[in-house]
């Protein structure tokens, strides 16, 4: 492939990753960029609210999208690709995080990302920015995969639950001694976090690790979808209970899963995952989303797409942008030595 034919069909995999923003008749038309004050138990919790362009008709869907721990790693690409698609974005900094009022907790941000479900669905809200609230889905990278399947386990009316190379910190509290536990946390990013002391945190995720365990929440996921993601390189969670998780998910949940050939924070592969992404909430949804969020998740000819090197620890096909290759095989997996920081 010369270079020329190789950056034509690079253009052409961007488009439909990204979709095309385009013109606008009016302002009115515009996408916008709102900012989020929301009081979580007595917390005011800051962050965004990216709201699509009313050229898309009809109601939208919505993704709140729970950052890992500390917060370093920021997912502002994929919000406003999914922006971009018709979907509405909530992004919030957690409670002792980042500027947000209150003292960080891992239970505290499973509450805070229940609470601004319940707020998304609520009339008020979804009047305001549009929303379709039988189409609301938690999405959470690392730590924050933790808080969402926990707060998705308490909300009868999530439609979904998308997890980025997530973090059962229940499982690695109950791996771990106490002192590796919070050297561990110290050492990865927890100064960082307002806290009311430096074993606040780690009391709260011992005192609560066996109801945090991901696989006792899958039993009440049931008739929710699941997106389940890993990274074949990742060095900073463990994957041994996410297979647990994922055989005890019931027969009634949409599911799919997927590994990219990407490091923990998914660089190198976050076009790839941004339009399956886009793909698991737009296919079943009870969203009205029409025009060009429909025309940019539409197939590419097979010349146009480039898959992403990886495999699936389940059994199934991988989804790449629409276009099923067999599946690769499993790999081995990652012991709770040597881990990174889960941000």
């Amino acid at each position: 492939m010369n270079a020329r034919m190789m950056f034509v069909g690079i253009a052409a995999l961007a488009i439909v990753a990204c979709g095309a923003e385009g013109k606008y008749a009016s302002e009115a038309e515009l996408p916008k960029l709102n900012a989020l004050a929301f009081k979580s138990e007595g917390s005011m919790i800051y962050g965004q609210v990216l709201v699509p362009s009313a050229k898309f008709a009809g109601s939208r869907p919505c993704v709140i999208f729970c950052h890992g721990f500390a917060g370093f790693t920021r997912w502002d690409d994929v919000a406003h690709d999914l922006c971009r698609a018709g979907i509405a974005v909530v992004i919030p900094h957690h409670r002792g995080a980042w500027g947000s009022e209150g003292d960080y907790t891992v239970t505290g941000c499973i509450k805070d990302a229940e609470n601004l479900a319940r707020w998304a669905m609520g009339p008020e809200t979804a009047a305001k920015y549009g929303l379709d609230t039988n189409a609301v889905y938690l999405v959470g990278h690392s730590m924050g995969g933790n808080s969402v399947v926990n707060a998705a386990a308490r909300l009868p009316g999530v439609r979904g639950v998308a997890l980025v190379a997530p973090c059962d910190i229940g499982f690695m509290a109950q791996s771990m001694g106490r002192e590796e536990l919070k050297r561990f946390l110290i050492g990865e990013g927890m100064l960082v976090l307002r806290r009311a002391s430096d074993d606040s945190i780690v009391d709260d995720i011992i005192a609560h690790a066996a109801e945090m365990r991901f696989e006792r929440a899958a039993k009440a996921l049931d008739g929710k979808k699941v997106f389940l993601v890993t990274a074949e390189y990742d060095r900073t969670v463990p994957t041994e209970p996410l297979d647990s998780f994922w055989d005890k998910l019931g027969d009634s949940v949409q599911k799919r899963r997927k590994t990219y050939h990407a490091g923990h924070s998914l660089m190198g592969a976050r076009l790839a995952f941004a339009a399956d992404l886009k793909d698991f909430i737009l296919t079943h949804t009870n969203a009205q989303v029409k025009g060009m969020a429909r025309a940019s998740a539409s197939p590419m000819p097979r010349s146009a797409i480039k898959t992403v090197p990886g495999h699936s620890l389940s059994k199934g096909v991988l989804v790449c942008n629409r276009l099923s290759v067999p599946n690769s095989g499993a790999s081995g997996p990652i012991s709770c030595q040597n881990r990174a920081a889960p941000y």
